[in-house]
C-alpha cells in the first residue's frame, strides 16, 4: 500500500513545466492550429512564447468543424491566417477541412511566399525585392510540400493560381471537393515537378453515372513521376486504368476502391498486381455486378426496366 501510494503520489504531483522545452513543443505542434490558437497560449507563459515560435507553425491542422468555436463566434479563416503569418515564410504542410476557399488558398501560398529580414544577401535567389520599413520584403517560391483539402470550396481556378506557386509540392490530397477539368491536372503536372503523391476522391461529379476518363488520361500524361496515387469513386474505365499504368511506371500505391465503372478484362487486374505494390480494386469489380451477357450496367437497367 505504501509503494503504491508513493507512486501515486509522485504521478499527481508532475508538472508539465518541467519537461525540456523541445518535448513541449514537439507535444504542441500535435495540435490543431485553431486550439493552438485560442486556447494554449493561455495556459501559462512557457506555452504563450512557444506559440509564438515560427518552427511550431512549419505543419499546420485545421481540421474538423470545430462548431464550438463558431458558437462563439470566431472566424476560422482568420484563425488560419493567422497560423500562416506565424509560420514567417517556413510552412512546410497544411491540412484544412471545410472552410478553404480560392481566398484563403491564395493567401497561404502567397503570404508563404514573402517573408521580411535585415539584410540583403542572397538576393539573386528571388524573384522581386522590395523596401519595407526599412526591412526587405523578398518574394519567393512557396516553401509549401504538403497540401490536404477535405470538403474545400476551392473553384478549379483558384487551384490552378494556386498550383503555379507550389514548385515545391509534393502531395496533394483532395477529398469531397469540386470537380475540377482536366486544366487543373495540367498545371499541377506542369508546375508541380515534384509531386509524387495524389488523392483525388469522390468529387462532386454532376453525373456519376457516366463513365469519364479525363482525369485519368490527363494524370496519366502530366505526372510520370507519381508514387501514390488514389482516385476513390472516380468514373475512370480500364482504358483510363491502362492510361496510368503506362504513364505513371513509378506507382507504388493504387486505390481505385468504389470505381464503378471499372471492369478489369483482359489481364487488367494482373497486370495491376503485378507493376503496384500497393493496391485496391473496386470489390467486386463491374464485371462480377451484372450477369452475362450483359456488358456494361446500362445494358443490364435497360433489360430489367423494360417491362
Amino acid at each position: 500500500m505504501t509503494t503504491g501510494s508513493t507512486s501515486s503520489a509522485a504521478l499527481e504531483s508532475r508538472n508539465w513545466l518541467d519537461l525540456p522545452e523541445d518535448v513541449t513543443a514537439q507535444i504542441l505542434v500535435k495540435l490543431d492550429a485553431i486550439d493552438i490558437l485560442s486556447s494554449v497560449p493561455q495556459v501559462c507563459v512557457l506555452w504563450w512564447r512557444l506559440c509564438k515560435d515560427s518552427s511550431m507553425w512549419q505543419r499546420i491542422n485545421v481540421v474538423g468543424k470545430h462548431d464550438d468555436l463558431l458558437l462563439l463566434g470566431y472566424d476560422l479563416a482568420k484563425l488560419c491566417r493567422e497560423a500562416v503569418n506565424r509560420s514567417e515564410g517556413q510552412l512546410i504542410e497544411i491540412n484544412i477541412d471545410y472552410i478553404c476557399t480560392d481566398e484563403l488558398l491564395q493567401y497561404i501560398v502567397e503570404r508563404d511566399s514573402y517573408y521580411c529580414f535585415e539584410t540583403k544577401l542572397g538576393l539573386q535567389h528571388y524573384a522581386r525585392v522590395l523596401n519595407l520599413n526599412g526591412s526587405w520584403l523578398l518574394r519567393r517560391s512557396s516553401s509549401l510540400k504538403c497540401l490536404r483539402l477535405v470538403s474545400s470550396r476551392v473553384t478549379y481556378k483558384g487551384m490552378i493560381k494556386a498550383a503555379a506557386k507550389l514548385p515545391l509540392l509534393e502531395t496533394l490530397h483532395l477529398t469531397h471537393c469540386c470537380t475540377f477539368p482536366k486544366e487543373v491536372f495540367h498545371e499541377l503536372g506542369k508546375s508541380c515537378p515534384l509531386l509524387n503523391s495524389l488523392k483525388y476522391n469522390e468529387s462532386l461529379s454532376p453525373n456519376p453515372c457516366i463513365p469519364c476518363n479525363d482525369d485519368a488520361l490527363v494524370i496519366a500524361e502530366a505526372m510520370p513521376g507519381l508514387r501514390h496515387l488514389q482516385l476513390v469513386g472516380n468514373l475512370l474505365t480500364d482504358s483510363g486504368l491502362r492510361a496510368i499504368l503506362n504513364g505513371c511506371p513509378h506507382l507504388e500505391s493504387l486505390d481505385l476502391s468504389e470505381c464503378r465503372h471499372l471492369y478489369l478484362r483482359g489481364g487488367l487486374e494482373k497486370r495491376c498486381v503485378d507493376q503496384v505494390k500497393s493496391l485496391k480494386l473496386p470489390d467486386p469489380p463491374m464485371r462480377d455486378r451484372f450477369p452475362k451477357p450483359y456488358a456494361t450496367p446500362f445494358d443490364y437497367y435497360k433489360k430489367i426496366t423494360r417491362y
